[in-house]
């Protein structure tokens, strides 16, 4: 029967791929999520502007620009904000995704060395078995 020296340590190795697997995904949420805020960020400054513009065509109030202005500002910074923290989550999902790729890579270099074990205990095995009947074939072949 064989026996794999190294199962325990495929075994593991499985294990942390599973877990490069979730964080791989959850830093992908993560991302997903801080893009749709920089979306709904940037959606808000656009319709901000159009609602100014509207303003500074059919009626020109300046008390009324003085209130856009640093609204609009603040929005920048705000939108500034979420395109760092989106840069930075998507810098992370790379690291996630390299770190994954190297469990995997981990993975099934065991995988690999598993195979080649049993592709030899297998051909040894067909040999031993190969011999046992080529020894029972000359035996039968000796009687009289």
């Amino acid at each position: 029967m064989f026996r794999f020296r190294l199962e325990t340590v495929l075994t593991q190795r499985r294990h942390v791929e599973e877990r490069c697997q979730k964080a791989l995904a959850d830093a992908r949420q993560e991302l997903a999520a801080a893009q749709t805020v920089l979306r709904e960020a940037k959606s808000t400054h656009r319709q901000c502007m159009r609602d100014m513009h509207r303003k500074q065509r059919d009626r020109f109030r300046a008390d009324d620009m003085l209130l856009y202005y640093p609204y609009l500002e603040r929005l920048k910074l705000d939108i500034e904000l979420h395109m760092k923290r989106v840069a930075a989550v998507e810098r992370k999902v790379e690291q996630k995704r390299q770190a994954l790729l190297e469990a995997v890579k981990k993975r099934k270099i065991l995988d690999k060395l598993k195979e080649k074990q049993i592709q030899s205990y297998l051909k040894a095995e067909a040999g031993r078995e190969q011999r046992f009947t080529d020894e029972s074939a000359a035996q039968q072949h000796a009687r009289p």
